[in-house]
């Protein structure tokens, strides 16, 4: 292995199921690090949509991963190790592949203690408003998550008090176990449909075709709340 005592930083992005804004969060936290000028490799394990591959292939590392395939796991570590030292991985994970997930958090957790000096891990969890997300959130926590835990709330479904399965004691069992919880700041959805749709990436947006004034201005503010928000997570 290629050890430099430097370590790579694995970030898993998982959610019980589709729409609840995971890529979307995804994608604006690798924009906050592109934006400090660090190294951003993506793996997508979203094969049949490919929106982070559609979008950044062409100016970034990205590798495809089909979570259902016997050696999924294996490629995730592969391409971590294969990452410069310092660089970011992140890990696009569709939703409902809870037993694909199991294996890949068996192997990173068994390299993560093998070679401690190789990366960092956190898993951060997108929450949907249904009870179901906070069902399989549980179980996850009743697991031994090979990382730390980043509750992630998205702004674009509202308020905290409008994540009705999401409460107090949950908040603060989290944090108390070393965890983060975040409301990730919404990107505009006409600006996010740019990067859905029209597969822009966040990192040339800006400069895309039919971008006003104002919504490069739009799209500043936001890039100014994330770099504020995100600095000490990711």
């Amino acid at each position: 292995m290629n050890m430099n005592n430097y370590y790579r930083y694995l970030h898993l992005f998982e959610k019980e199921k589709g729409g609840v804004g995971s890529t979307g969060s995804l994608v604006s936290a690798a924009h906050a690090v592109m934006m400090r000028g660090e190294p951003v490799v993506f793996i997508e394990c979203s094969v049949t949509q490919s929106d982070v591959s559609n979008a950044y292939a062409k100016r970034h590392m990205v590798h495809e991963v089909d979570l259902k395939s016997d050696d999924a796991a294996d490629q995730i570590l592969s391409a971590v190790q294969q990452a410069e030292p310092g660089a970011r991985i992140f890990v696009n994970v569709p939703g409902g592949h809870l037993d694909d997930l199991d294996r890949v958090h068996d192997l990173v957790r068994y390299v993560k203690n093998k070679y401690p000096d190789l990366m960092q891990v956190a898993v951060t969890w997108t929450m949907g408003l249904d009870a179901a997300s906070r069902t399989t959130l549980d179980v996850l926590r009743e697991t031994d998550i090979p990382g730390q835990l980043i509750l992630n709330l998205p702004e674009w479904h509202g308020e905290l008090e409008d994540y009705s399965h999401v409460d107090q004691d949950l908040l603060d069992s989290i944090r108390a176990e070393g965890g983060i919880v975040l409301d990730m700041p919404e990107l505009e959805p006409h600006l996010y449909d740019r990067f859905r749709k029209d597969e822009i990436g966040l990192d040339v947006l800006s400069q895309a075709r039919g971008m006003t004034f104002g919504n490069v201005a739009a799209f500043e503010m936001w890039q100014d709340k994330i770099t504020a928000k995100l600095a000490d997570i990711y």
